[in-house]
């Protein structure tokens, strides 16, 4: 586990996912990533008592996306399955509904997450970016499915291709 991430389950079997880590703008690591997938799994256990999950930032973030710096030592030192990538797939098979909850920075994955979630509230101050583009990377975790059926193909392919805010 992570001090990173708080996992707590209140009244009404909702279990709140706060990242927690806004000296980095709760940027990811992989303990982080393995955290909430280990909160995600656990929730969709019957006997969880678990009816939703809600992600929320820290301090007016929601997150600026990956750690690079620790994407990029994980990279160097492991073959293995990346947590992100489990993250990612439990993302798509969780039965229990997610709900986002976004204040000020979503980037990267922290948009993507919100693709994948039942409902999305969006506080004023929040800023939604998907820098691929600019990385020379692909969108992950089907952002480029995903996006054109919540917004419209014309809207996504704009975000997408120009990578503004």
């Amino acid at each position: 586990m992570t001090d990173h991430v708080r996992i707590t389950d209140r009244p009404g079997g909702v279990r709140l996912v706060q990242l927690a880590r806004p000296e980095k703008k709760n940027a990811l690591t992989g303990a982080m990533y393995d955290a909430m997938r280990e909160a995600l799994e656990d929730a969709d256990r019957e006997d969880s008592g678990v009816g939703a999950v809600v992600f929320a930032g820290a301090e007016g973030v929601f997150t600026a996306g990956n750690d690079i710096a620790d994407f990029v030592a994980r990279a160097e030192r492991s073959f293995g399955e990346a947590p992100s990538l489990r993250f990612i797939r439990q993302l798509a098979v969780t039965r229990t509904p997610m709900v986002a909850a976004v204040d000020g920075l979503a980037v990267g994955v922290g948009t993507t997450l919100t693709y994948h979630c039942d409902l999305v509230y969006v506080a004023p101050a929040a800023t939604f970016r998907m820098p691929f583009v600019d990385l020379g990377l692909v969108p992950e975790a089907a952002s480029s499915y995903l996006l054109p059926r919540r917004i419209g193909l014309v809207k996504a392919t704009e975000l997408l291709l120009l990578g503004e805010a």
